[in-house]
């Protein structure tokens, strides 16, 4: 079945030791200040949500959550949210977004502490993070490629399907007199999302690091998380007891289904066993790709 709409996955980042949101704050109605908090344990993701809560798994929702919870706390009420970046049809970056608590507030930079997230994880090419104008409101921070484990269907390209198949499993015993026992051990469900014409820069990291490629899709130079190939690797990477999701449309970020590969799906090895490409100039693969649902 055909959706015709913006699809995209999400790889799970796992935190199992605190990651600390520091800002630096030269100048406020209290004067200069570092407002800090602390995200504890769990799994998140880089994905199309923008909600700012206690609540949301996004990684940088939840974590510029805590730090508004800190700046309440502090006395410096700065309001943070996430800004999509629109100057291209290249979906995914999210800005971050900084309203003043006073019309006094300088902003100097932004911190990831910890070791275990870093900046570049969401998409920052600086670390720490600094402001376009430190004195602007709102203060924005830059963000210009995509999170870590977060790939999304480009404007050209088509969901052209997103099957669901049960599969029972089971096996058959049959005695010398022709009786024949089943034993049915369960059920699955296997998913099969088909993906048309892809650019070149959207699957492989050789074609993102030439600029004439990447500019077929409006992505940085480099991005590292623009490629489907790069998705794959982190998926790979992922620990067995969390699930990347897909999203078939990014207009509704909280509906999607969870995903696992496992036997027969050898793109996981490698996308060669995934992808045809249909054309060399311009360039554009189809892919299929595989996996259970959970």
């Amino acid at each position: 079945m055909a959706n015709f709409t913006t699809c995209s996955f999400s790889v799970p980042i796992k935190l199992t030791t605190a990651t600390t949101i520091k800002l630096t704050l030269s100048a406020s109605g209290i004067g200069a200040q570092t407002p800090t908090a602390t995200a504890t344990a769990g799994t998140f993701y880089n994905n199309m949500d923008t909600t700012i809560s206690g609540t949301t798994d996004n990684l940088m929702g939840r974590l510029l959550h805590l730090l508004n919870t800190a700046e309440a706390g502090l006395g410096t009420d700065g309001v943070w949210s996430l800004v999509e970046v629109t100057t291209s049809d290249y979906r995914g970056r999210f800005n971050l977004s900084r309203a003043k608590g006073d019309a006094a507030d300088v902003v100097t930079q932004l911190e990831l502490l910890g070791g275990e997230v870093t900046l570049a994880m969401i998409g920052s090419a600086a670390d720490p993070a600094t402001p376009t104008s430190g004195s602007a409101d709102p203060a924005v921070f830059p963000i210009v490629n995509r999170g870590q484990g977060h790939w999304v269907l480009d404007d050209v390209s088509l969901l052209a399907g997103s099957e669901e198949r049960q599969q029972s499993i089971q096996t058959s015993t049959t005695s010398p007199d022709g009786t024949t026992v089943r034993d049915v051990y369960g059920s699955t469900t296997r998913k099969r999302i088909d993906l048309l014409t892809i650019p070149g820069a959207s699957v492989f990291v050789d074609y993102v690091n030439d600029a004439d490629y990447a500019a077929v899709i409006g992505c940085n130079t480099g991005d590292p998380n623009a490629t489907l190939d790069e998705l794959r690797r982190h998926w790979c990477l992922a620990d067995d007891d969390v699930y990347t999701r897909f999203t078939p449309d990014v207009g509704t970020p909280a509906t999607y289904v969870s995903l696992q590969p496992g036997n027969g799906d050898e793109w996981l090895t490698s996308l060669d066993t995934a992808l045809e490409m249909v054309s060399d100039g311009p360039l554009y693969f189809d892919a299929t790709l595989s996996a259970f649902k959970v």
